[in-house]
């Protein structure tokens, strides 16, 4: 490890007492429950240019490369299984279920082939196409685009295409030029909510939505919207803005499209080849070869996690799927689809050459955040980019982005151009992205329907837990529904003590009410009946929780034969009220009752529940009881683990380290691969990381690397900086502050001591030191015991956390 030079001991500060502040920020913070990315009060909008982009980067890096029509495959299966298929009817065998996304693949790629083989119907787009590569053109490429694309809603909008099934006629969209848009746009180190860097070339709207932004036509029809959009858009007229309610928001659009602006010479051979009219589905499904007997491959594509009930795809009840029936052993093998990381097979540019623009591939991950934040139950955005006279696809989640290798304009792919068009437009709501999720939840018995506000939205990251954590409001009543009288009001009372949270969690981990249970149930087994409430009373009540797996990211993943491993499920879950405790205790208070979390984690840890997550805003607190009496309560356990009583560490679960940047500990910041074991001292230490944030807001610990981070910690306790007088926080928690400072600077030295000690090895008899070889250095472990015993010199323990033994408690191994 590598350890900043020591200085002299601090000696620990007086105690003072302190005029405790009235409110730290200028107001009433809002409740959170969960931290944002990488630390509370992450101000995005506020951190330099980079800092967008470097999260941009980081979310591409796990980018799934898919062919095209491998992923058309995929998505015709989900919308079958999430929109097309009717409760009434029989599952589906595996072998099935993938021989119907191939016929209706092939019947889509063959009416979409008739499409561009007929002239009078694919004149429009072909001209369109051509017009993005002509300088001279009259209209913009957007415009020439979007009239061309456009064109392919009107010709098959009411046109049955094999088995799948049409959107309605009120859900049914068309393309609009993005400039026409009310649409915030910022510059790029300002990108937060609502603001993207600009606005999308063009974007994908619903047919009732532009129809009221155009209020001259009374009561279009599809055709004359198009063209009414089509004179608009050549005239360069703007959308009505008269009415507030006609205004544009990200939540509005179902899809983005990013056009280049210069689309090259190779769209000069879009016309030779479709005046040849042999496009043909043989051509494009040349490679593929179905073997009807081996049925070695999709048991290779089985996730890495038990998913019962795989094998048929079930009915569906309340967006439920039945799990019931074991996997089938009979399923077709295909080709496997030719996939790949983007960083292997496509080379495509992160950087711009041109100052001040972003490249494509970045640009397109802003609209794709844009799209999955718009609304708190969004589950995915798909965005299309048509680069130099080349297409492809994004499908991003909260697991990543899964893009299709680019297919030519000008040569035999055109049709499934065409047929991704189709098919988008075929799409209802679960498959644009809206999960529709109905709200409710059993609370005392009751069955509580619920909506969040209207502004709630997810964090600002691509891939992650996405988590929203809000107060539930009852529902809004309209005009015409019926006053349901006591109902609403036992679910309003009901309501104010309640905090809502919606997160996507990895599948392989079991959820928060799962393990707050468990770590309940052991506590009441074998804890001393007297000191139960030492880890109940500091735990949340978790009312109602449920997962909705038929949205998970594993089944796009699944359907397009991608690696599922890391897959999350959307989860929403009702607990009681909490506040934080930032703004419920004062530093003096603090000093106190700090040792609620400690003593609390140090149980929960020989009961053999782990944390995983040690954060400020998972360190909450309860209203005051009757008495007066507040807990600090340790919350958000999602990252959480459960282990045998007695184990020292818990097993590695999902795809990530875990913890936030700026209240990790410093060895497991050194280890950002996760490579070391996960011990209660490590959590300990991110108590008092979390505590000194706290007090001051350290924003370097939550930029740059994980390395990054940890010498900037390090520098922070070995440079005494927590004793600097300028600053900026009020002098009443300088006292707290530069305790947590001089302990995390002692217990780093101790552990440089023993690290010392293990690297020189024992004397010999000589009186001389044998240095041993290492292979490697080994990891320190420091008994999380010498280190309580040190923060009780800090911090001295009340007598009520003095009554008993708990730092050696152990389940004892006959009982358990």
């Amino acid at each position: 490890m590598n350890r900043l030079p020591p200085n002299q001991h601090d000696e620990w500060p007086a105690r003072k007492s302190q005029t405790p502040p009235v409110t730290r920020n200028g107001g009433p913070p809002s409740i959170q429950s969960e931290p944002p990315l990488r630390g509370v009060d992450c101000r995005h909008s506020r951190e330099p240019i980079h800092s967008n982009i470097t999260r941009i980067h980081q979310a591409l890096e796990k980018t799934q490369g898919i062919q095209l029509k491998t992923m058309l495959r995929a998505m015709i299966m989900l919308k079958y299984d999430r929109e097309d298929r009717s409760q009434a009817e029989a599952p589906l065998t595996r072998e099935e279920f993938f021989g119907y996304g191939e016929a209706q693949l092939r019947t889509l790629v063959q009416e979409a082939v008739k499409f561009c083989n007929d002239a009078t119907r694919s004149a429009s787009l072909v001209g369109k196409l051509e017009e993005l590569s002509k300088r001279d053109c009259d209209h913009s490429p957007c415009t020439s685009l979007t009239i061309g694309l456009n064109s392919i809603l009107v010709d098959f909008h009411n046109r049955e295409v094999g088995q799948l099934k049409r959107c309605p006629d009120e859900g049914l969209t068309l393309y609009e030029v993005g400039s026409n848009m009310i649409l915030d746009s910022q510059l790029l180190m300002e990108v937060s909510d609502y603001k993207s860097k600009r606005k999308p070339s063009i974007y994908e709207s619903r047919f009732e939505d532009l129809c009221n932004s155009a209020p001259d036509l009374e009561t279009p029809t599809f055709e004359e919207m198009a063209a009414m959009l089509e004179k608009r858009q050549t005239l360069k007229q703007p959308a009505s803005r008269g009415k507030p309610e006609v205004r544009i928001d990200w939540s509005d659009i179902i899809s983005c499209v990013e056009v280049s602006e210069d689309q090259g010479s190779l769209l000069s051979l879009l016309r030779p080849k479709w005046e040849q009219r042999d496009y043909s589905s043989k051509l494009i499904f040349k490679d593929d070869i179905i073997q009807r007997g081996d049925c070695d491959v999709l048991h290779q594509l089985k996730p890495d996690c038990d998913h019962k009930g795989q094998g048929k795809v079930g009915t569906r009840n309340d967006l439920k799927r039945n799990r019931d029936q074991e996997d089938s052993v009979e399923a077709p093998s295909f080709k496997r689809a030719k996939v790949s990381s983007i960083s292997e097979k496509h080379n495509h540019r992160l950087y711009s050459v041109h100052p001040g623009r972003l490249p494509s591939e970045i640009q397109c991950t802003f609209f794709g955040l844009e799209l999955l934040r718009s609304r708190w139950d969004r589950t995915h955005g798909i965005v299309m980019s048509f680069l130099d006279g080349q297409f492809s696809l994004r499908w991003y989640d909260s697991q990543g982005c899964i893009r299709t290798q680019e297919v030519s304009l000008c040569e035999d792919e055109l049709p499934l151009v065409v047929a991704t068009i189709v098919l988008l437009q075929c799409f209802r709501g679960v498959m644009r992205g809206r999960a529709s999720v109905d709200l409710k939840a059993t609370i005392g018995g009751n069955d509580i329907r619920f909506e969040l506000p209207l502004a709630t939205r997810a964090r600002w990251e691509v891939a992650g837990r996405r988590t929203v954590a809000v107060r539930p409001v009852a529902i809004r009543h309209t005009l015409g529904d019926r006053d349901t009288g006591e109902s609403d009001n036992i679910s309003s009372t009901t309501l104010e003590d309640c905090f809502f949270k919606w997160y996507w969690r990895e599948e392989t981990r079991k959820s928060e009410r799962h393990i707050v249970d468990i770590a309940k149930e052991r506590a009441a087994k074998y804890l001393p009946k007297e000191h139960i409430s030492d880890v109940l009373n500091h735990l949340p009540d978790i009312h109602h929780s449920e997962d909705f797996e038929p949205l998970s990211t594993r089944h796009i993943r699944e359907f397009g034969q991608l690696d599922t491993a890391g897959a999350l499920v959307p989860c929403a879950m009702m607990s009681r009220r909490l506040l934080p405790m930032e703004t419920t205790f004062q530093p003096q208070e603090v000093q106190v009752r700090l040792w609620d979390i400690l003593r609390c984690l140090t149980l929960l840890w020989s009961l053999g529940v782990t944390h995983g997550d040690i954060s400020l805003d998972n360190i909450m607190a309860t209203p005051p009881n009757e008495d007066g009496r507040k807990y600090m309560v340790l919350n958000d356990f999602d990252m959480a683990t459960v282990m045998k009583p007695g184990d020292e560490s818990p097993p590695k679960q999902g795809s990530g380290m875990g913890g936030t940047m700026p209240f990790m500990a410093l060895e497991v910041l050194e280890s950002a691969d996760g490579s070391i074991k996960r011990l209660l001292h490590q959590e300990l230490e991110s108590t008092f990381w979390s505590l000194a944030w706290y007090c001051h807001r350290e924003w370097s610990w939550n930029t740059g690397t994980y390395f990054d981070v940890r010498n900037r910690k390090a520098h922070w306790i070995h440079g005494r900086l927590y004793r600097n007088p300028d600053i900026d926080m009020g002098k009443e928690y300088f006292p707290l502050l530069r305790k947590i400072g001089a302990l995390l600077y002692i217990e780093d030295l101790e552990l440089m001591k023993l690290e010392t000690k293990i690297l020189e090895g024992p004397e010999d008899e000589g009186g001389e030191f044998v240095l041993p070889f290492f292979t490697e250095i080994p990891h320190i472990v420091r008994p999380a015991k010498d280190f309580l015993l040190l923060c009780d010199k800090a911090f001295p323990r009340d007598e009520e956390y003095k009554s008993w033994l708990w730092m050696d408690f152990a389940v004892d191994s006959v009982q358990d």
